[in-house]
């Protein structure tokens, strides 16, 4: 038991003797795993009566009126903090500090603030202040007039122990914040009902455009659940506790604790909007981009089926994937989000180039972008939407929707067949990339080699000729297929192909003219063409022949 004088007597003393120190314990963004903020937190350590808790201390300087330089002392050494770090080359994006509803009562908290982080040249926006709801409700107008001026000034303010009072509901009402932390007790109790409470608060701040913290997190289970409800941020002993100043640089120096890039600040705030509990995730992320932050949503309790993916370059990668994601897809016959993957990145699978063409639009165009197919006999959906951009990669929102009521199952049928009577008016269609020197089969009505496996995309094609080709066609059909030219001619076509006739004898068989085609598949980034041959009927054969016998230059 300590006296509450001492802490009048000895609080100047204890600052500067260096007895007053910020300890800060690290948060991190769910989906990455890295830092991207610190919480300033007052620790006193006497010499004689050892380390003192919070739970002492606190309240008697709150009642002694000290507890404003207790706040600007801690806020001191957070500025001191960034400024270390900037010297070493390491910048911490924010840092956040906690203020006392007694604060709020000096006319000159404001000043007070703005002054300190002049001193140690600290952005405001660097700094996140955390308030409790309770300091909202004694004096609401006085209150609001410092709020707003802090706001104003950079500031990010940040509602603490959301939950722990009895008026939270009306403190979100009245106020604007820009992150709630979701008090510790919510997850203390790891029950059914405590989970479905917390996934329904989370739901309802992505709704009002407000990020999400969860702090106390102490098992995997807890980090698992929140992923999985959308939390954006983590913190808790199952990541670190708090720490001093030197064993956080430690921490950092050694790599076991990485700080998020200022460039993916942003960039992970943007993708950390989209509602991974609403019904309707896509839609409901697009509504708040035209309204503002708050829009209707479709609360379920389970969660759409949906996966974040990355797309880089020509590699995508799955950031998150639901648990309705995970079973839609298994529907469709893939065994897990690897193997997904790895067909949606491989340049010769027949659906590369349809999802390809998905992601580019929605990332171009920034708008909701649909896909229905079919696989394996099962009707689906696809429906993607960009929500954030950076460099060269783009954060990619995919919702998949199976269907399997007898009306969607005749639909599907529908689709199947009409798909199916589109390839059969061709006899051949082959997906090239002529850069890449890759070529993939998608479909033959004939009982063709394959072609498409050669070590080269010019052994595929010569090997083909002397095949499949009628002799006398050979040198024109190589001539139309020059790689060194056919992108360039394509190109310079009004029409966004080139087309010729050539006669197939298709492994022996009689000759048979064909248009073969050259097309540019549209907005695909990487060159993919497809080569279509169809056969020519009726009178259009007979002119073909009289053109050959009497006008062959012509057809060259």
């Amino acid at each position: 038991m300590i006296d509450r004088s001492f802490f009048d007597n000895f609080f100047n003393s204890a600052v500067n003797n260096g007895c007053i120190k910020a300890f800060f314990q690290p948060m991190f963004r769910s989906m990455t795993g890295k830092m991207v903020c610190v919480e300033s937190l007052a620790r006193w350590i006497d010499p004689n009566k050892g380390i003192i808790s919070p739970n002492i201390f606190v309240p008697a300087l709150e009642n002694s009126g000290l507890i404003i330089e207790l706040d600007m002392e801690i806020l001191r050494q957070a500025c001191d903090l960034y400024q270390e770090f900037e010297k070493r080359g390491k910048t911490i994006n924010s840092i956040s500090v906690n203020l006392s509803r007694l604060d709020f009562r000096d006319n000159g908290l404001f000043d007070r603030i703005v002054k300190i982080l002049a001193e140690y040249n600290v952005p405001h926006n660097v700094i996140k202040l955390e308030i409790t709801e309770s300091l909202m409700l004694e004096d609401v107008d006085s209150f609001k007039v410092v709020l707003n001026k802090l706001k104003g000034a950079g500031f990010s303010i940040w509602m603490d122990d959301f939950g722990s009072g009895y008026s939270s509901l009306n403190v979100l009402k009245n106020y604007n914040f820009n992150l709630i932390k979701f008090d510790i007790l919510f997850l203390r109790d790891f029950s059914i009902k405590g989970r479905r409470l917390l996934a329904s608060m989370i739901n309802m701040a992505k709704s009002l455009g407000i990020q999400t913290l969860a702090e106390g997190v102490e098992i995997k289970e807890q980090q698992d659940f929140l992923i999985a409800a959308g939390c954006e941020m983590l913190q808790g002993f199952y990541f670190s506790k708090p720490v001093s100043k030197d064993e956080l640089i430690k921490l950092i120096d050694s790599g076991e604790i990485i700080i998020e890039h200022a460039d993916d600040k942003e960039y992970w705030e943007q993708i950390g909007r989209i509602n991974l509990l609403s019904a309707n995730p896509l839609k409901d992320y697009v509504q708040s981009e035209v309204s503002g932050c708050i829009n209707d949503f479709d609360f379920c309790g389970v969660g759409a089926p949906i996966a974040l993916v990355e797309s880089t370059g020509n590699k995508a990668h799955c950031v998150y994937a639901s648990e309705s994601y995970k079973k839609n897809i298994s529907v469709l016959g893939y065994d897990s989000i690897d193997e997904l993957e790895k067909g949606i990145n491989n340049h010769q699978s027949d659906q590369y180039i349809l999802i390809k063409k998905l992601f580019d639009d929605a990332i171009s165009l920034g708008t909701i972008r649909d896909f229905e197919y079919v696989r394996n006999d099962v009707y689906y959906k696809l429906s993607v939407k960009c929500l954030a951009r950076k460099l060269e990669s783009a954060m990619l929102a995919i919702c998949i929707s199976t269907f399997d009521s007898e009306a969607e199952i005749n639909t599907a049928k529908e689709m199947l067949f009409y798909s199916n009577s589109l390839f059969s008016t061709y006899e051949l269609v082959v997906l090239m990339y002529p850069e890449k020197s890759v070529a993939n089969r998608i479909y033959t009505t004939n009982n063709l080699p394959v072609y498409d496996k050669e070590p080269t995309l010019e052994i595929s094609l010569r090997k083909f000729c002397e095949n499949e080709v009628a002799v006398e066609d050979q040198v024109r059909y190589m001539r139309f297929l020059d790689l060194s030219t056919v992108v360039e001619r394509v190109a310079s076509s009004p029409h966004g192909f080139i087309q010729g006739f050539f006669r197939m004898r298709w492994s022996g068989n009689d000759k048979v003219w064909h248009i073969v085609r050259f097309t540019r598949v549209p907005t695909s980034s990487e060159n993919a063409f497809l080569l279509t041959m169809q056969t020519v009927h009726g009178h259009s054969k007979d002119i073909l022949e009289l053109i050959d016998k009497e006008h062959p230059e012509l057809l060259s």
